[in-house]
């Protein structure tokens, strides 16, 4: 190595060629060509380098050989910290609005500009590699946080999902925590309980909401529960917060850790409350009577089956009572079906209370007497008495029961008065199985009401023959309107002075193809029972006006034809329409027709009687009271209705004035009919005694066998014409020939000879 003039170091290093300049010049070129060659970290450090190089020799060697050229190097190092500057001073700026642009950019979007003309390739692609390493970050964490918002939105919606579907169905959910004894619940089951959601019970205050007679059944399976050894459900009833009874189904099961140890609970309650009451619903209509609430035929037929095992077993014998209501139907159809259905109610109640046990303590020997009452069906009832074993046990019941059943029943402004036929059987001795037990009671209260009703009867093995004639009788029935079979027979009413017929009662019978000609006693009633009085009555009522037009038609006297009304008829409320479209299809007046009803339909209702009444009168048709002084009329009424004749029953004229209690009613019954001015008719006159009487007390009017028996349409007619020319003034009561008069009338009854005007 070579030291300079001065005793420095070599400015190169040995073996190197040497340059002809100067020793600072020598170093520029490669400072500064280093200084364009760096990265932007590299180009700051390059022109720092750059001046230390400049200044350097000059410094280190502590003095100056060349002022100029120092000088011109300082300048020239200015100049270059400038260029420099002004370099770093756009590069910043550059910098600092690329990073704006970052910060603001959008996902994916690369915010950097073309920089390579400023001399920032480093940076550039420093910058570049970073934006992609954060927009992969922001995209995976886009991505993490729309993943997240969608399980949270999806759990959400299930969340709600499960709400919505506990709510529809009535389920709550709830937890039992057995560590900390908490209770969580799901807001269903707070509904159920009736509670706020701020007022969620805890673990202990459940049991408060069991109704207490449940609750010894919840505490045991709370504790099978909690053991884990629970499998079934429960249903209990609980009581809401607003006192609501609500019927639950509870399912439960123990939740177990990792080690099977049990650390909590976990169920379901279900609102069960419309299900239950459904299913109690589905059981009433099954079994019990939807009007009465009595066990109908289904449920009391189990009862005596269950009955009829035990009483088999232990050789005990029970009664059954079949009962039937009398004339319901009348009631029915006369007032109306919701009057019917609360009579049915009223019934139902007095058959249940009529027979309670303690009441029947005193009836029978038994300690205890269980009984039971069904509706069968319509206005039968069937009464079972377990216990009772002996017939006048069974009597003093039935007789119970009448008696209860006589008491009268006020329905609004109604008061009915209603009977039953009872039919009654015992086991062993009239049946030993159920089917038979229950159709030979149905024998027995079959003859019971065809010997006049209102009263019980005993099973015996006659009485079948009766009940199969009975059932054949109304079948037959039926078929009679069709047929042909009924006809009406005509009955004279005759002023006893003139021997003239002043009316007729046309009464029906009916010509039986077996059984003869048959008088309405036989048949009536079971019409009534069977439905088939209104139509028998309206084919009366035609033909008595058809047969009247054709007697006037051939020029006899137009007298009064009188027709029975049933109550059935009289309770129609459209009865007067139905009597003037009668008379408007057969084009006869109503001016001859007389209609009878009894006491007793008219005091029924008397309002609606009097309406009635009142527009058949308008119509021209005459009102006459049949078996006058058998009901419980009274003068009061009489006077208000439109009245036209009082028929008086044969009962006060029967023992022809020896009763002085008839005496009296006969003559206070004339005097009362003068002072109304209307017409008194005897009927049932048989004797000649009988006319005396009547003819004393001033009744003139007199239908009965004696002066005339019912005959038919064509021998009327001959009547009538006899009557017209022989009409005379009989002599005075009790006279020499009235007898003679008698039995010449009576010689006369053999059919088809009409020669005098009284025929029996």
């Amino acid at each position: 190595m070579t030291r300079d003039r001065i005793g420095r170091a070599p400015l190169v290093k040995d073996g190197e060629q040497d340059r002809p300049t100067h020793r600072v010049a020598g170093l520029w070129p490669a400072n500064l060509r280093a200084s364009f060659l760096c990265s932007f970290t590299g180009q700051a450090v390059g022109a720092v380098a750059f001046a230390h190089a400049a200044l350097l020799p000059i410094l280190y060697a502590g003095w100056l050989t060349d002022l100029s050229f120092a000088f011109s190097a300082l300048a020239l190092s200015c100049v270059g910290l400038g260029i420099l500057g002004r370099r770093w001073t756009r590069a910043i700026a550059q910098l600092r609005g690329e990073l704006q642009r970052f910060a603001a950019s959008r996902d994916g979007e690369n915010p950097f500009q073309d920089s390579r003309s400023a001399g920032l390739d480093g940076l550039q692609r420093s910058l570049e590699s970073l934006h992609r390493r954060v927009a992969r970050r922001v995209q995976k964490l886009k991505a993490a946080r729309d993943a997240a918002e969608r399980e949270r939105d999806a759990s959400r919606g299930a969340i709600q999902q499960l709400t919505r579907a506990q709510r529809i169905a009535r389920v709550g959910s709830w937890d039992w925590d057995r560590t900390a004894n908490a209770l969580s619940c799901s807001d269903e089951v707070l509904r159920i309980l009736g509670v706020k959601a701020e007022g969620r019970p805890h673990a202990g205050a459940i049991e408060g909401f069991i109704h207490k007679e449940d609750r010894g059944a919840f505490r045991r399976w709370t504790v099978k529960l909690a053991r884990g050894t629970v499998t079934e459900g429960l249903d209990v009833r609980v009581t809401a917060k607003d006192g609501e009874l609500r019927h639950v189904h509870l399912l439960g099961e123990a939740v177990r850790d990792a080690s099977a140890q049990i650390t909590g609970v976990s169920g379901t309650i279900q609102d069960a409350t419309e299900r239950t009451r459904a299913i109690q619903q589905i059981h009433r209509l099954a079994y019990f009577d939807v009007l009465t609430e009595l066990p109908n035929r289904s449920r009391f037929h189990e009862k005596l089956g269950d009955t009829l095992d035990a009483a088999r077993r232990a050789s005990k014998s029970f009664a059954i009572m079949f009962l039937d209501l009398d004339h319901f139907k009348r009631i029915n159809d006369t007032l109306g079906h919701a009057v019917g259905d609360d009579l049915l109610r009223v019934i139902a109640q007095r058959l249940t209370r009529g027979l309670r046990p303690d009441d029947m303590a005193g009836l029978t020997h038994a300690k205890t007497v269980d009984r039971d009452v069904c509706r069968q069906g319509g206005d039968e009832f069937i009464v079972l008495l377990n216990g009772v074993e002996t017939e006048q046990e069974a009597s003093r019941a039935a007789t119970r029961l009448l008696g209860v059943l006589a008491q009268p029943i006020v329905i609004g402004t109604q008061e009915i008065f209603v009977s039953a036929s009872i039919g009654i059987v015992l086991y062993p001795r009239d049946g030993e199985d159920l089917d038979t037990l229950l159709k030979n009671a149905d024998v027995a209260m079959y003859h019971a009401k065809a010997m006049g009703r209102n009263r019980y009867y005993f099973y015996n093995d006659s009485m079948r023959a009766a009940t199969a004639e009975l059932l054949a009788l109304e079948h037959d029935l039926r078929k009679a309107l069709e047929a042909g079979q009924f006809e009406l027979y005509y009955q004279p009413q005759i002023e006893v002075p003139t021997g003239e017929i002043v009316g007729v009662e046309a009464l029906i019978r009916w010509n039986h193809p077996a059984l003869g000609m048959l008088g309405p006693a036989h048949f009536i009633g079971v019409a009534e029972e069977a439905g088939l009085i209104m139509d028998i009555w309206e084919w009366v009522l035609v033909t008595a006006l058809i047969q009247h037009n054709a007697w006037m038609e051939q020029g006899l006297p137009g007298i009064t034809i009188a027709v029975n009304l049933s109550s059935v008829q009289f309770g129609d409320p459209a009865l007067a329409e139905r009597v003037r479209e009668i008379a408007r299809v057969v084009e006869v007046p109503l001016d001859h027709l007389e209609l009878e009803v009894t006491e007793s339909m008219l005091m029924g209702d008397f309002d609606e009687a009097l309406k009635t009444l009142t527009e058949l009168r308008a119509m021209g048709v005459k009102i006459a009271i049949d078996d006058f002084g058998t009901g419980y009329s009274s003068l009061a009424y009489l006077r208000r209705l439109p009245l036209d004749k009082l028929k008086l029953d044969q009962s006060f004229s029967r023992d022809a004035g020896e009763n002085e209690g008839d005496v009296a009613i006969t003559r206070a019954v004339m005097a009362m009919a003068q002072s109304l001015k209307l017409v008194v008719v005897a009927e049932g006159v048989e004797t000649q005694a009988q006319i005396d009487f009547l003819l004393r007390l001033g009744c003139t009017t007199v239908q009965g066998f004696l002066l005339g028996r019912p005959l038919p349409a064509a021998a009327t007619a001959d009547l009538l014409r006899e009557s017209v020319a022989n009409a005379r003034t009989l002599p005075p009561p009790a006279s020499d020939n009235w007898d003679s008069i008698v039995q010449s009338g009576s010689a006369m009854a053999e059919p088809g000879r009409h020669k005098a005007p009284f025929t029996h």
